[in-house]
């Protein structure tokens, strides 16, 4: 259970270049809102797409956060200099969306972190009732402060462990200069970050697919065969190791398993991959298969390579036979 210790809301209207820096820590709020601020921050600790990282010693967010918890300023004032400061970087770098910017301390499993969540407003339709003339007239209008109950794409959330200032980091990038970037990670915190799970399973992912059609390997038995092993580490709660991976997925083709190796540490994916917290997507425990006659068929990564319950033929004239077996019933969906 999360725990909101002190928090406090700034408005960074970019797109009218209006920064509107709050001088008190909101009050006690409503259940949906206080539901929806836990959720968006759980989904940091548990996200498939969170970064780690560390700050660079010439951070100057570091530098604020040390102010702050050095006592030299107290909350109000920390969290108001940073909001500038992002501000300030939005406007300079042409970020320019509007968003709430909640900044807070919170408990999570007795440790002490900040929580920065930039929630990015979204537009929707309201209504306003007003007194025309002495009537009372009511109008369906547009609306563009809402903030969403959930972490969406356009949000950016970060928490920084208060006792190590260790970073965890949700984001999206964004296109700076026409160059990709973390624009949290990256840029305000100054930070060194590893890739998230997500981002390490879609480059290994994108690999064995490229190496599978490069060494005319069998695909639908080498991507399943990837597919399982992944899941079969979240479930052990176990880490993901590149060497292991490359010996089951490329058994007896050394030069695939060599290449897998060596362009995945160019790409920087680490050795060992952490999977703590993580959630196998769908995508990852099931395989889909489409022939050239349109015809697709979903099966579970576990079935794909057991005999007892998918079987591929190739016929003499080369054509593909797929054989489902031990079926106990079958549904029209």
């Amino acid at each position: 259970m999360i725990e909101f210790e002190k928090k406090i809301v700034h408005v960074l209207d970019c797109e009218h270049n209006n920064c509107i820096l709050s001088e008190k820590c909101m009050d006690e709020e409503y259940e949906e809102i206080l539901k929806v601020l836990n959720s968006k921050t759980e989904k940091v600790f548990h996200s498939s797409a969170r970064k780690l990282g560390t700050f660079q010693e010439m951070s100057i967010c570091k530098k604020m956060l040390q102010q702050w918890k050095n006592e030299n300023i107290n909350f109000e004032t920390f969290s108001q200099q940073l909001a500038q400061y992002i501000f300030d970087k939005k406007m300079e770098l042409a970020q320019y969306h509007t968003s709430d910017l909640v900044i807070a301390v919170i408990v999570y499993e007795n440790r002490r972190y900040l929580l920065i969540l930039d929630n990015a407003c979204v537009k929707g339709i309201t209504h306003n009732v007003s007194n025309d003339e002495g009537y009372i007239k009511t109008e369906i209008i547009p609306y563009r402060a809402l903030i969403s109950t959930t972490l969406s794409k356009k949000d950016c959330a970060v928490l920084i462990e208060l006792s190590d200032e260790s970073i965890y980091c949700v984001e999206n990038n964004v296109e700076i200069e026409a160059e990709k970037v973390n624009f949290y990670a990256d840029i305000i915190l100054q930070s060194s970050i590893i890739p998230s799970y997500k981002e390490n399973i879609k480059n290994i992912t994108k690999l064995t697919e490229a190496l599978t059609e490069k060494y005319d390997l069998d695909e639908v038995s080498i991507v399943p065969k990837l597919k399982s092993l992944v899941v079969d580490n979240i479930s052990s709660n176990t880490p993901i190791q590149i060497d292991e991976i490359a010996d089951e997925v490329f058994m007896n083709q050394p030069l695939a398993k060599d290449e897998f190796k060596s362009e995945l540490k160019k790409q920087g994916v680490p050795k060992e991959i952490a999977v703590e917290n993580v959630k196998p997507t769908r995508s990852e425990k099931v395989q889909k298969i489409k022939t050239d006659k349109g015809i697709e068929i979903i099966i579970p990564v576990d079935y794909m390579n057991s005999k007892e319950f998918v079987e591929f033929h190739t016929q003499p004239d080369g054509t593909i036979s797929i054989q489902l077996k031990n079926i106990n019933h079958i549904s029209s969906k």
